[in-house]
């Protein structure tokens, strides 16, 4: 469900999977938290494979980030349009530092 690169120190952790639902958010979250447990580092979560995402995936979203005691605030790229608009009416888009693409992010994170 997820992969794990590194732009240097900074960690890219890539969504997977089309939906993040009900039906997937528990395995999520515990595959997130079991392949990244490095509290208190900068974190980059793309998402552009994701076209779906409901209350369940935001709550494992937010569950991971509180587990993982970051620094500072994690950011988040690749939001497709039902995705954006998923994080402006839940207010998540104040939660997470929103990128257009990684490159953003990096350029972000990497100052």
């Amino acid at each position: 469900m997820i992969n794990i690169r590194h732009e240097g120190a900074i960690p890219i952790v890539t969504v997977t999977v089309p939906r993040i639902d009900a039906a997937v958010a528990v395995r999520f979250r515990q595959q997130f938290l079991s392949e990244f447990s490095a509290p208190g580092e900068r974190i980059i979560i793309d998402v552009a494979p994701v076209a779906f995402i409901d209350s369940s995936g935001l709550g494992a979203l937010i569950s991971i980030i509180k587990a993982l005691n970051l620094k500072q605030r994690p950011a988040i790229c690749g939001l497709q349009k039902s995705v954006q608009t998923m994080f402006a009416l839940t207010r998540m888009d104040k939660v997470f530092a929103i990128h257009p693409d990684t490159e953003s992010a990096i350029a972000t994170l990497g100052q």
